[in-house]
């Protein structure tokens, strides 16, 4: 199960800039992050809040269901301490993805918050950053079974 969660100051869109000009809703990148997730034969789940302390608790009430997390974290702030802490000491790896539009208010900075401890840090515009994050987590935890098979 992988489970995809936008974070603080990110709308229930998780995908602001995608939605102002009408072109792409979250419904619609849901649906094709589950038929590319159903092809690669694995299950999705999705948060969306703007308290840190809930997504915290969402990945420990889930922890035995989630093997890897893509995250969309606070754009313009460095929250989001607590949920790299717990993310990783439960060994739960995961992909940082950011949006990045030159037209946003101030733009976007997409700077890490995680990268360092992140599988991945993927930064883009429009929905792509989903699709190479479900791509880039689903590869690793492949990978990684695929030692444990051949220890």
């Amino acid at each position: 199960m992988i489970a995809i969660i936008n974070g603080p100051n990110i709308n229930i869109l998780g995908v602001r800039e995608v939605d102002v000009y009408g072109e792409t809703k979250w419904d619609s990148i849901k649906e094709e992050l589950e038929k590319r997730a159903l092809k690669m034969r694995i299950q999705l789940m999705f948060f969306q809040s703007n308290h840190e302390g809930d997504i915290v608790d969402f990945i420990q009430d889930n922890l035995f269901k989630i093997d890897g997390v893509i995250i969309n974290p606070a754009s313009f702030t460095k929250t989001g301490y607590s949920i790299l802490d717990v993310l990783e000491s439960v060994h739960i790896p995961f992909v940082e993805v950011h949006l990045t539009n030159i037209f946003a208010r101030g733009g976007w900075h997409s700077e890490t918050i995680f990268a360092d401890k992140a599988i991945g840090h993927i930064n883009g515009f429009k929905e792509d950053v989903y699709y190479l994050g479900l791509e880039a987590i689903n590869n690793y935890i492949q990978k990684i079974r695929g030692k444990k098979n051949n220890e």
